[in-house]
């Protein structure tokens, strides 16, 4: 039982699930708001998403340096469940947040923002998928992206965040069969299949002396 509500937790930071939903949530910021909200929100989300695939690019291609906090800990690849859910679950918490017109509900949104984003970063440690060091990098970039939306966006008038019934409905389905059948994300199996052809290509990095990500579990190069 906890395994599986640990994959669920989890599913809720693939890009299976978000990439879909931020399509959808641009589309709602658009037609309900502005344009100039949603264009920021996707340019925000786009650097780091963007940002993200360099550092896993070159983690698997040359290796990162140690992370600073966490010196001893893997560092390969950076989160990109814990950067993803962090751009979509806080973007849309920190507006519904600013749009309320109570000190406390507005309190409350934004704890249950930062418990869901907490979640989901732990199952990441939880499922072996990724290190402390890799979900804690993966938060700091998801974190200035939205911290980036929300500057840019200042200026615009508050959203009234209506949340949509069939929306949370998508989502639920969404990480049930998720759960049941799996994630065909091919995203991080991608990059790095395109890092080792660049690598062998240019010759611009040696091999890596880092574990190696597989299927979501580490193991060490012999």
């Amino acid at each position: 039982m906890l395994a599986t509500v640990t994959r669920g937790v989890t599913h809720l930071g693939s890009s299976t699930l978000l990439f879909p939903l931020s399509a959808l949530y641009a589309t709602l910021l658009w037609r309900r708001h502005s344009a100039p909200l949603a264009l920021r929100w996707l340019a925000a989300a786009a650097l780091g998403l963007g940002v993200m695939g360099a550092l896993k690019l070159f983690g698997h291609g040359c290796g990162l340096p140690a992370f600073p906090f966490l010196p001893e800990d893997r560092f390969v690849s950076p989160s990109g469940h814990a950067a993803f859910a962090t751009i979509f679950y806080g973007s849309v918490g920190a507006l519904a947040a600013r749009g309320t017109g109570s000190p406390g509900w507005r309190t409350l949104i934004l704890l249950a923002t930062v418990a869901l984003v907490a979640a989901i970063s732990i199952s990441r440690v939880l499922v072996s998928a990724h290190s402390t060091a890799e979900v804690v990098a993966g938060l700091l970039v998801g974190g200035s992206a939205v911290a980036l939306f929300l500057w840019s966006g200042r200026s615009l008038p508050p959203v009234r965040a209506r949340v949509p019934p069939l929306l949370l409905a998508a989502v639920a389905l969404g990480v049930v069969g998720l759960v049941r059948v799996g994630d065909p994300s091919f995203i991080e199996s991608g990059i790095r299949a395109v890092a080792v052809q660049l690598r062998a290509e240019t010759g611009l990095c040696p091999i890596p002396r880092v574990a190696v990500f597989d299927h979501g579990a580490y193991s060490q190069p012999r």
